[in-house]
């Protein structure tokens, strides 16, 4: 799974609008490459599954209200990674 279209499609075959917690879980399962933590207008960082295509908020980690999760930190965004998702080494983008 390496484009944006493939994991549009798969977010759209598991019946899902958006990267909840569920659908990030069964993503980074079968797809644990290229995930990252990006700055999010100085307000925090957030998660998401890297695409070859344009940014997608559709690829981004939200929660139950369906907006971006915002991690304070880069450490407890890789924290949230490496144990909720079982992503070792996301890639990082800083400011």
């Amino acid at each position: 799974m390496e484009t944006a279209d493939e994991i549009t499609e798969w977010l759209g075959r598991k019946g899902r609008k958006a990267l909840n917690l569920e659908a990030a879980k069964q993503l980074a399962a079968e797809s644990p490459q290229h995930w990252y933590i990006a700055p999010h207008g100085g307000k925090g960082y957030i998660v998401g599954k890297m695409t070859m295509q344009k940014y997608s908020t559709r690829h981004i980690f939200v929660g139950e209200n369906g907006q971006a999760v915002l991690f304070p930190t880069i450490e407890a965004a890789t924290t949230f990674l490496r144990t909720e998702l079982k992503i070792p080494n996301p890639h990082v983008f800083s400011l």
